[in-house]
């Protein structure tokens, strides 16, 4: 009898300690674990110095609905990221990106990638579609030359917004697609598409940036490392137009832009392009002589010239 009491407590005591050990094992909740940061050799806030660090990876925003845009409550002047489809225009207003700063919206079977880095005033959308993969994408805490990082979910690998460049992981060197878009104010777009949809999220519980969830964004003078200006106007200074056309990088102020007659001319590889803009809403594109869109953002001219440091300017063609 005294026996098998002894044997009793012995087995208690396993399993216990076992139970222990696996509660001390078990990840916190309150912070980030190991399998939601990424080590990488990055900046962590604007204007620091890159160093290895586990960097955070927050959820993306995904719950986005397509809605008529007599449902969106947006005033003219709002910043919005238009994109061109075959059958519908849809505006994205970029205070819906501001607490999150990277979005899934699908349409079918397809993932558009949205994007907006507020340091460098560039908003893109990319093709979510991989190696014939589709995949879905998160914030990374993190910056390469203050500019945006996204984590693809599936292989963890870690892009670049103006690079469009896998940078870390096992699809580092693979570059994103980007969508022809136009950055502009609502008003602009929906004057020029008058059918346009407007994407609107219905759920920013999980914002990475709570305070900016919804907060009107304006394109600003700052430098990181600056003093932070007053946000409540829009000031173009430092905004240019930049894109990369066949394998040329381009980049054109918006105050030297603005001086000229749109369409403007402009010749890359002995190829014609038609540089569009509207001073009202600070906004520029391009199209090729089939007047079709080309891939461009408008940036601030420093964090352009960070990545694409040759850029073809106005008077380069």
């Amino acid at each position: 009898m005294r026996l098998s009491r002894i044997c009793a407590l012995i087995v208690i005591s396993m399993v216990l300690l076992y139970a222990c050990k696996q509660e001390k094992e078990k990840p916190s909740l309150a912070k980030t674990s190991e399998r939601d940061s990424i080590r990488i050799f990055a900046q962590s806030r604007p204007g620091g110095e890159a160093f290895d660090f586990h960097m955070p990876v927050d959820p993306a925003l995904d719950s986005l609905d397509i809605v008529d845009h007599n449902q969106a409550i947006l005033d003219d002047n709002e910043l919005i990221l238009g994109l061109v489809l075959e059958r519908t225009p849809i505006a994205v207003p970029i205070k819906v990106l501001s607490g999150f700063e990277v979005a899934n919206l699908r349409i079918a079977s397809e993932n558009y990638i949205l994007t907006w880095c507020p340091l460098v005033g560039s908003a893109q959308i990319f093709n979510g579609r991989i190696r014939g993969d589709t995949l879905g994408f998160d914030f990374g805490r993190g910056l390469i030359d203050n500019n945006l990082l996204l984590v693809d979910r599936r292989t963890k690998t870690v892009w670049n917004q103006l690079s469009n460049e896998a940078i870390q992981g096992v699809l580092k060197g693979e570059k994103l697609t980007p969508y022809p878009t136009i950055q502009s104010t609502w008003k602009f777009w929906k004057d020029k598409y008058p059918s346009t949809k407007v994407a609107l999220s219905t759920d920013t519980s999980n914002a990475a940036f709570p305070e900016s969830v919804l907060e009107k964004q304006y394109y600003n003078t700052w430098i990181p490392g600056n003093k932070y200006p007053n946000n409540s106007e829009h000031k173009i200074t430092n905004l240019g137009i930049g894109a990369v056309v066949s394998d040329v990088p381009v980049f054109i102020p918006l105050k030297e832009l603005f001086k000229e007659t749109s369409p403007m001319t402009y010749h890359i590889k002995n190829q014609s392009y038609f540089i569009y803009f509207n001073v009202e809403g600070i906004t520029a594109w391009i199209e090729d002589k089939n007047e079709k869109l080309v891939p461009s953002t408008l940036v601030y001219n420093w964090a352009w010239n960070s990545f694409y440091p040759n850029s073809q300017g106005i008077n380069q063609q």
